[in-house]
């Protein structure tokens, strides 16, 4: 059992990362069905429109506005901010920056 182990976690782990890649592809269609029954709503207050002729180009700016909103948040700094509160509990990163460390004290002890 303690050989397998390591070899099927690794395999649900790639399996999770897979999945998490897709769900930012099952959002925007998500946004899509949304948009659709919000416009078919519309019907009750009679507000006619042709979903048919409006569908994609509404889809169309709510996906411009969902990249104009991540194209700001990442410049405004959001995003390298968010990473770095992510990676700083990732303990393969704090063992990166302990070795980088203590390479840097060696580094300093020899130069001196």
């Amino acid at each position: 059992m303690k050989t397998h182990f390591p070899t099927l976690r690794g395999l649900l782990i790639r399996l999770k990362l897979y999945m998490s890649r897709t769900g930012s592809y099952i959002s925007l269609v998500n946004t899509a069905m949304i948009l659709f029954i919000f416009l078919s709503d519309l019907e009750k207050y009679n507000i006619d429109i042709e979903i048919r002729d409006w569908i994609i180009p509404i889809f169309i700016v709510g996906v411009l506005g969902m990249l104009t909103f991540g194209y700001l948040e990442d410049r405004l700094g959001f995003y390298s901010e968010e990473q770095k509160a992510s990676q700083s509990r990732s303990p393969y990163f704090r063992e990166i920056i302990e070795r980088l460390d203590k390479i840097e004290k060696q580094l300093e002890k020899k130069s001196k």
